[in-house]
């Protein structure tokens, strides 16, 4: 291991939450940093993630903090509850770089460690309320409502079956059904054109409600698969305003290679491009109602499926965009790099080690979703002014 002045002479120690984001503003009150012993908390638990990244989990409250390698180091002179101020000493007794330097990076660190609330030591109270508007930028966090967190009962005999299986083989065939799906749908539009909507229609609706359930389901047979917890599944609203299905893959975190988190995060997606495959089928080998039932879900299922996979939602073609870049919170970064430069208030020190190239990322992948999200949300809200109306004038 290199010695902790290297680490932090070749990286400044940083802790960006994978749930639980720190705000990177330093603490009006610094007294603790002479005088409070540090010591991570009994319920936290060092480990890696993607990529073989560090993480913190705390088992208490089930959120992930992502640190730096060099952080890692800082943390292992944790032993007989120092204070930052004497961890920064030993840093500097074997380093030649800049005693100051050194000891301002490893206040912010631990600073951002408190915030996190992964240390002993109490989280500080009567933030600003730039420090509050950076926290709650790098969270991303929308409003959830549980319905179940028993997920794991319905999958784990399917998954253990699965996985008596060869990998290769689950995924080859899965991704076989996957294009069997995609060509079929196409095929069927292409010669049916859009189906029209008949006073049948509204079954593909409710049909179209039982999927979403599978398309979320398929997220966590991968995730059971994997050996991932599926904490719980509900509904969410999807930008504060579209109320939207979701399983919690928080601790997809934990799995190490890119591939894996990309295949739980593609899952639902994938689903219903099977499913739009089979209603393809029902489209083109039946007449009547069932033809134009089987017609418009699987328009619905085409739409569903883009939707999922555009990645300037928080969906699922973003968390698979993440997945396969080895990223931890790329929106919530970009939102908050976007939020210094509106308001400057204070980076992450994890932002702020950030190179160019990484900022102008941030600042072109924030502003894109940032017009989308508006876009989509003006027209959401538009559409139930809409209904409004009409229900009040009926």
């Amino acid at each position: 291991m290199r010695s902790p002045a290297t680490a932090i002479r070749r990286r400044k120690a940083t802790a960006d939450g994978a749930d639980a984001r720190s705000t990177g503003a330093a603490a009006a009150d610094t007294a603790w940093l002479d005088t409070a012993p540090l010591a991570l908390k009994d319920t936290v638990e060092q480990m890696e993630g993607v990529d073989g990244r560090p993480l913190l989990f705390d088992v208490a409250t089930g959120r992930y903090v992502a640190v730096s390698k060099a952080g890692t180091v800082v943390l292992s002179l944790l032993e007989g509850a120092p204070t930052a101020k004497e961890v920064a000493r030993r840093i500097t007794s074997s380093s030649s770089g800049d005693p100051q330097r050194i000891e301002d990076s490893v206040a912010r660190f631990f600073t951002e460690l408190r915030q996190a609330g992964v240390l002993t030591i109490e989280p500080p109270t009567g933030q600003s309320r730039r420090a509050r508007a950076m926290r709650y930028s790098l969270r991303q966090r929308m409003p959830r409502m549980a319905l179940t967190r028993s997920v794991h009962v319905l999958l784990e005999p399917v998954a253990r079956g699965l996985r008596k299986l060869p990998t290769g083989l689950v995924v080859g065939v899965w991704l076989l059904m996957v294009a069997a799906g995609v060509a079929i749908a196409g095929y069927a539009l292409a010669v049916h054109s859009v189906p029209h909507y008949t006073s049948w229609s509204w079954l593909a609706v409710l049909l179209l409600t039982a999927q979403i359930a599978v398309h979320e389901l398929g997220h966590a047979l991968v995730c059971q698969y994997l050996q991932v917890p599926v904490r719980e599944a509900g509904v969410t609203l999807m930008l504060y305003v579209m109320p939207v299905a979701y399983v919690d893959r928080t601790d997809a975190y934990r799995v190490r290679r890119r591939a894996p988190r990309v295949l739980i995060a593609l899952a639902g997606p994938l689903s219903d491009a099977i499913w739009a495959g089979v209603a393809g089928v029902v489209l083109l080998t039946t007449h009547g109602a069932v033809h134009d039932v089987a017609g418009a879900l699987m328009q619905l299922q085409v739409l569903l499926m883009l939707v999922n996979l555009n990645p300037l939602l928080p969906s699922d073609g973003y968390h698979a965009l993440e997945s396969a870049m080895g990223s931890i919170n790329l929106r919530g970064r970009s939102f908050g790099y976007l939020l210094h430069l509106v308001t400057r208030a204070p980076l992450p020190s994890h932002l702020e080690a950030s190179g160019r190239a990484k900022r102008v990322g941030y600042f072109a992948f924030g502003s894109l979703c940032l017009a989308y999200g508006v876009i989509l949300v003006g027209m959401v809200v538009t559409w139930w002014w809409h209904v409004i109306q009409a229900v009040i004038g009926a």
